[in-house]
């Protein structure tokens, strides 16, 4: 059983001991994402996590980063739609030093102007970088397809305009409402003590906002659609759905019919359209999911003259999945899944990072036997009364990035209940 604690100034800490091992993990993340950005916020979250390694009130940029990596460490930061992540991994001797820094970069970043001006240069590259990779902008599409003018359709970098105009003030007053205690956790995984870790973070005293983190909207699902022209050989192509809550009662059953469908090779979408069909080099089908909301999100890219034969194919399967679906398939379907969770307890970031989420998003870590208890417990027709609710909504978002006779196509065709036969 994991052990949580939770300190007089509402930081909570939660590690996971591995004595067999050298190495600590430690992650510092902070529910605060694009998802609580205001309008005018927008890339906001994303920008902070750039200019906490600019520098603190004790260590330059440079000494933030030669700190952990002269002892052979690494240290990261990732900005999600509802939180920030600053970790370090190390030697487990080193551990108190990591903390130091991550506590540091956190809790006393300094912005200074001259530094917002250079990285704001930077973001504007990362920002073209994505423009120009016709799956990023997929991926950006169908949030905004999905959520419309929520803070969750919007792309996490921000915009050229947007980031042009953030300012110390803004960042400031961003980590004000956000960068509360209680909206942080501390979780490590690897060789290191529980109390020793509560005790030094105790003793370091993060310098922290007073008051409690101001709460992110609640979002609803739009399924609207997103179309933009590109002059390339393949046409990018997505649709999304309604998935359920991180935490929610059918969140496994929903993540078993997302694996079935487009999971993998032996999936039934790559069968069927790379093996059988030869439409796409590639199908996924995968989720994102919120604390209040998600995704079920099929993602492929195809020449523009097989667009409609491609939508016919996944037309049809989408459609009769919840009949044709087999026990054998969910049952290959539990094995990837329990053995993704051994190998998540095997990976030291990956094991600080779940246990940060769950606490998150449920209030409680459920260990790998619970998690697998439940796989276990999904049924077949549980999975197939799930998909038949989803395919009898018919509510679809959908997004293409492309030649336009072939978005024209695509936001025409997939529409399920209609007749995907036609030609």
């Amino acid at each position: 059983m994991t052990t949580v604690s939770r300190l007089p100034s509402g930081l909570t800490i939660v590690p996971a001991t591995r004595r067999t091992v050298d190495t600590a993990c430690l992650g510092v993340f902070v529910q605060a994402g694009s998802r609580h950005e205001q309008p005018q916020e927008h890339g906001l979250a994303h920008f902070l996590e750039h200019m906490a390694f600019k520098g603190t009130r004790r260590r330059s940029a440079y000494q933030t980063v030669a700190d952990i990596e002269a002892r052979g460490g690494d240290i990261n930061a990732e900005t999600s739609p509802e939180a920030t992540s600053y970790s370090v991994r190390m030697l487990a001797d080193d551990w108190t030093i990591g903390l130091d820094v991550l506590l540091d970069l956190v809790t006393e970043p300094c912005f200074d102007r001259d530094d917002i001006a250079l990285e704001q240069d930077v973001v504007l590259q990362e920002i073209a970088g994505a423009m120009d990779v016709p799956d990023d902008r997929l991926v950006d599409g169908i949030g905004m397809a999905a959520f419309g003018d929520h803070p969750l359709g919007r792309p996490i970098l921000g915009t050229p305009d947007s980031v042009l105009g953030l300012s110390d003030t803004a960042l400031n007053s961003f980590r004000r409402r956000t960068y509360a205690p209680d909206a942080i956790i501390i979780s490590a995984a690897g060789n290191i003590d529980h109390d020793l870790l509560t005790r030094e973070v105790d003793r370091l005293a993060p310098n922290l906002p007073a008051g409690s983190a101001e709460r992110a909207e609640t979002a609803s699902f739009a399924a609207g659609a997103f179309a933009e022209e590109r002059d390339t050989h393949d046409t990018h192509l997505a649709i999304a759905w309604q998935a359920p809550a991180f935490g929610a009662p059918d969140a496994i059953p929903h993540a078993c019919a997302v694996q079935m469908l487009g999971g993998g090779m032996t999936s039934r979408l790559f069968q069927s359209i790379r093996e059988e069909g030869g439409l796409a080099y590639a199908v996924d089908a995968y989720q994102m999911i919120f604390n209040d909301s998600g995704l079920g999100i099929v993602q492929t890219a195809t020449a523009r003259d097989k667009v409609p034969e491609l939508a016919k194919r996944l037309s049809d399967e989408l459609l009769r999945f919840a009949d044709t679906m087999r026990q054998d398939e969910l049952d290959l379907v539990k094995r990837q899944f329990r053995a993704s969770l051994a190998m998540g307890e095997e990976s030291l970031p990956s094991l600080a990072g779940r246990n940060a989420r769950q606490l998150a998003g449920l209030g409680e870590i459920k260990s790998r036997s619970d998690l697998e208890a439940e796989i276990d417990d999904v049924g077949l027709g549980e999975v197939k009364a799930l998909w038949a609710g989803i395919i009898g909504q018919g509510a679809l978002a959908r997004a293409a990035v492309g030649h336009r006779s072939a978005l024209d196509l695509w936001m025409d065709w997939l529409l399920l209940g209609r007749d995907s036969s036609r030609d």
